[in-house]
């Protein structure tokens, strides 16, 4: 159970995960009969958080493989004359999917009296089986499931054919969901939770390698430092990270040597789409292709200033596109230009020459993607002075401002600045900020400083006056409630 798993002192804690969970119980509390798909990424924690779900219910689990029909209905129908199924007596298998799935309507009743729980664990391996398994399970969802005392769940990591085959408008399934959760990354207060010995800088510096992915946390040990994990649960060929990169992107795309390219090419700081063609020597409208799969994946996204009208976005004219995923930043920047030194086994090199130098400028960004996360969260919870239709970058031809959230009106915004330094940060920071802010066009403004290495006295004295217009955001807050 390694992806939200953490190992602490003879013991396994369950990290994180609260708000889908919370969800996932809610339907399953449900009067009616539940079809729920539940669906992300590749490492994301979807197995975990059903196997958290699953405790405490009476569960029939069935883990998918890449195999054949038949051996998939082989393994089903023992799970299900496990669970008490009456074809046990006289089938030694269920001869079709139709005949399986229908005698879900016949296993015992939980002892409890509530309702059974069914999790179909990458249910896309089913289907490539046996293309007709949708149809089928449409059929019964129909005439027989949804009266059952069932919860069912279609978990799936293949994003695109989830939405497009089994959620989409030509799907037998289209229109019969109960419940969509499609699960994203851990916010960095979680991910923090995996370190909880290391300091601020180190916790935020971890997560600027590894983002949210529990998978990925998990690998590194706690009790270890950032030097030493680096050195041994990435750059060395033996570790799963090592290779997850270019594992994951066989796994969902084809002309993996191309996507790198493009990767690449962002990672090195081509943002717009005419640099990425440039930098990869391929035609706008391929390299489009390719960055609309990678967006799908989650890996990319297009990013406008969050002050642009709908119609602006539309044209795409200001659309920048940036990495959403800090390990596949890590890997393009550190990894994948070195591969010839770490095949040949010079870790110690390659991390004290390319990494370490540079490694607090390279956390700089996804410490302002975090301080967004943290913008969102306070405006759900209405700690800020609005609630945010919108929180993003902003800039123009000459000023950018790293977290900016706006009202629904767009006549009251709150504009931040980042600084992922050891150093207090100053009253020169804010005077920039107040002349950046100044050219937004907006009036109503609230400031917002975020900071790893605290705060000059006299800002302190600023934010705490009456009136003020400022906050500060230490490292503790960051990661607090």
């Amino acid at each position: 159970f390694a992806n939200v798993w953490h190992r602490g002192a003879g013991s396994m804690t369950f990290i994180g995960r609260d708000s889908d969970l919370r969800q996932l119980q809610e339907c399953f509390t449900e009067r009616r009969a539940q079809l729920v798909f539940v669906y992300g990424r590749r490492r994301v924690g979807k197995t975990e958080t059903l196997i958290q779900l699953a405790k405490d219910k009476e569960t029939l689990f069935f883990a998918a493989q890449n195999a054949t029909k038949d051996e998939q209905l082989a393994s089903f129908s023992r799970l299900m004359f496990e669970a008490g199924a009456p074809g046990k007596d006289y089938l030694s298998q269920y001869p079709s999917w139709e005949r399986a799935l229908t005698e879900l309507t016949r296993l015992p009743e939980p002892s409890d009296g509530g309702r059974r729980l069914v999790i179909f664990d990458e249910f896309p391996y089913l289907v490539k089986s046996d293309p007709s398994l949708p149809s089928v399970l449409q059929n019964l969802w129909d005439h027989t499931l949804r009266h059952a005392n069932l919860m069912i769940v279609i978990c799936g990591s293949a994003m695109s054919f989830i939405e497009k085959e089994l959620l989409g408008e030509k799907s037998p399934l289209y229109g019969r969901a109960t419940g969509i959760l499609k699960m994203l990354p851990m916010p960095y207060w979680d991910a923090a939770q995996f370190f909880p010995n290391y300091s601020s800088e180190d916790k935020a510096l971890a997560y600027a390698i590894l983002g949210g992915i529990p998978r990925y946390l998990e690998e590194f040990d706690p009790d270890e430092t950032i030097d030493a994990n680096v050195k041994r649960h990435i750059l060395r060929r033996i570790a799963p990270l090592y290779s997850e990169v270019e594992f994951l992107l066989h796994e969902e795309l084809r002309e993996t040597a191309k996507y790198n390219s493009v990767i690449r090419a962002i990672a090195l700081g081509a943002t717009s789409l005419n640099e990425i063609a440039t930098h990869t020597m391929m035609a706008n409208a391929t390299v489009s292709s390719y960055l609309a799969n990678l967006m799908e994946l989650g890996i990319v996204e297009r990013e406008f200033p969050v002050t642009a009208k709908p119609k602006e976005r539309a044209k795409g004219s200001r659309g920048l596109y940036q990495l959403n995923d800090n390990f596949f930043r890590f890997w393009y920047s550190f990894v994948f230009p070195y591969r010839s030194e770490l095949e040949r086994g010079d870790v110690e090199g390659v991390y004290e020459r390319h990494i370490k130098p540079v490694l607090h400028d390279f956390a700089g960004k996804p410490f302002e993607g975090l301080c967004r996360e943290w913008m969102w969260r306070e405006s759900a919870a209405g700690r800020l002075p609005f609630r945010a239709r919108a929180v993003g970058r902003w800039w123009d031809r000459q000023d950018e401002i790293d977290v900016m959230a706006v009202d629904n009106a767009s006549d009251a915004a709150i504009v931040g600045e980042c600084k992922f330094r050891n150093a207090p940060v100053d009253r020169s920071v804010l005077n920039l900020l107040r002349d950046r802010a100044a050219r937004t066009g907006i009036g109503q403004r609230t400031y917002l400083l975020f900071s790893l290495g605290g705060f000059d006295q006299s800002l302190v004295d600023d934010a705490a006056a009456s009136q003020s217009d400022v906050q500060l955001v230490g490292s503790e807050e960051l990661v607090h409630e």
